[in-house]
């Protein structure tokens, strides 16, 4: 699963990441509002879940996104 979701973030932000990467809106000049609709829309679809419209502005690293995928599937 993290796999798959280190894979998603590199191809929209194209840099490279991992579990230490510690990415964020702020730290990534990639990391844009557009790119964040994308990394959200890209990892509901690879996922099968669906992020609450309130969670949308705290999803905004790395971590963050991670953890909150982790809580909705139970892993």
């Amino acid at each position: 699963m993290e796999e798959k979701f280190y894979e998603i973030l590199e191809n929209i932000l194209e840099v490279k990441v991992d579990k230490n990467s510690n990415l964020s809106k702020e730290n990534c000049p990639t990391w844009t509002s557009l790119t964040h609709i994308d990394i959200i829309m890209s990892l509901e679809e690879e996922f099968e879940l669906k992020f609450n419209t309130e969670d949308l502005k705290e999803l905004n690293s790395q971590q963050a996104l991670i953890k909150k995928i982790k809580s909705l599937k139970d892993i």
